[in-house]
């Protein structure tokens, strides 16, 4: 009888130590709910190797010890945290759906896809669930698409206003130095405006060589028609070529690209060069990037303008829920290839502002601010001193999404340029509606 109670006690004594080690019970559990819910990723995971010792194969723990990781971009670990969870707690639905979110982190996108199309077809999910799941499961199909060769293609028609489609001067007449008079400006150096009508058509293509390298390909092209002045009719066609490898801490691409210019059905001339690239997410929210370009300007009407061409450019990007923000540094530098055609050498500096805000599942409004100051540096040949342009720039946008096909946009931009040389100073002001077809 005796060691029947001895037996009893030790069994009951037992019991309740491991019942007191259950980790939902202890006040760390509800501590790293609250920082994962606050978004505060980097203490919650640190909170959560602290523990993992001591509850590591508790499914309360594994399930948070997962989130935690996949938002500093622990995937493997989180992979095998919501694996253990879903072994143990096979019926629990959430723990497979943050398992397919996890395979998606990795690129295991035929995990995702057979794990959200059981998941979805459970009658006793939720019907939040299964809406994230489907749009999980249709995300993680169209990656699996990239992986092999992936192509895109859209054609927009814009109808719109230029209040100074050839950016001339408001002024009738300009003083030169060079000839101590003053001349009268032709109307192709004066203010032009008209309505114009946009025809454009974009193609990306996406080729994956490795689960962690590819290359990708893009054609931009854009038709300009000016209802009141042929003159100004303009055609371009930009052309990218990079290839893209993933490393552990960072992103890196080369390529090569090309922008060719007609003027009047007349070909006016190329840009062309390397471009080189990183990039690095610090988390789901930040992603900086850069990206620098050496190349050459050939300009087929008048050879005396070709330009050495260089530049770099700096990034900050940080997005969260319906918000997307965009900064941007530029620097540039083009230097005439002739000695004698020096005074064209210029230095351009510029920082930009983006902000897109997605009101709901249609509705997009977009705006961005940027401003511009370009030093010459070189005396102009006509005015006797050397040119310096700062410009502003403010544009809005608002977008309707129709169906996947189908988008509309109606857009406005102000532009404000001052000079020191009076003949490049102006303003100019556009607005265009334009209806997109993606397929």
């Amino acid at each position: 009888m005796k060691k029947f109670l001895l037996v009893f006690f030790l069994l009951l004594l037992t019991s309740q130590t491991v019942a007191a080690k259950t980790f939902k019970e202890q006040s760390a559990y509800k501590l790293l709910k609250e920082k994962i819910l606050l978004n505060e990723g980097a203490q919650a995971w640190q909170d959560a190797l602290l523990l993992e010792a001591e509850y590591l194969g508790d499914v309360d723990f594994d399930l948070l010890y997962g989130l935690a990781a996949l938002k500093v971009q622990e995937n493997e670990r989180a992979v095998y945290a919501f694996e253990r969870v879903v072994a143990n707690e096979p019926s629990w639905l959430n723990a497979q759906y943050y398992l397919a979110s996890a395979y998606f982190s990795m690129k295991n996108y035929h995990a995702v896809i057979e794990l959200t199309e059981s998941l979805k077809s459970n009658e006793s999910i939720a019907q939040n669930l299964k809406s994230s799941t489907i749009n999980l499961q249709r995300v993680a199909q169209a990656s699996l698409n990239k992986q092999s060769l992936y192509i895109q293609q859209s054609v927009d028609i814009n109808l719109g206003y230029d209040s100074n489609i050839n950016a001339g001067s408001s002024e009738d007449n300009i003083f030169l130095p060079s000839l101590n008079q003053s001349i009268v400006l032709s109307e192709d150096s004066q203010k032009n405006s008209s309505s114009f009508l946009a025809l454009g058509h974009q193609l990306n293509g996406v080729k994956a060589l490795t689960q962690s390298s590819k290359l990708a390909f893009s054609a931009v092209s854009k038709l300009h028609s000016f209802n009141s002045s042929s003159d100004f009719n303009r055609f371009s066609i930009r052309t990218n070529l990079r290839y893209k490898k993933d490393f552990e801490a960072f992103s890196g691409a080369v390529g090569f690209k090309v922008v060719s210019l007609w003027l009047d059905d007349r070909y006016y001339r190329t840009q062309f060069g390397a471009t080189f690239g990183l990039s690095k997410n610090f988390n789901k929210h930040w992603l900086f990037s850069s990206e620098a370009f050496v190349g050459k300007t050939k300009n087929d009407v008048d050879q005396q303008l070709n330009t050495d061409d260089s530049s770099v450019q700096i990034s900050l990007q940080y997005s969260e829920k319906n918000w997307l923000h965009l900064l941007s540094l530029s620097h540039l530098k083009e230097d005439s290839e002739f000695v004698e055609n020096q005074h064209v050498n210029r230095k351009i500096s510029a920082v930009n502002y983006i902000a897109n805000f997605a009101i709901d599942r249609h509705w997009l409004a977009s705006a961005n601010l940027s401003y511009q100051h370009q030093a010459y540096q070189h005396i102009q040949r006509f005015f006797l001193e050397k040119r310096t342009d700062n410009m502003w720039l403010f544009g809005a946008s608002i977008q309707y999404q129709d169906t996947d096909n189908w988008s509309y946009r109606l857009s406005a931009t102000v532009q404000d340029k001052d000079s020191n040389l009076v003949l490049y100073s102006y303003e100019r002001a556009d607005i265009n509606f334009s209806a997109r077809m993606s397929f």
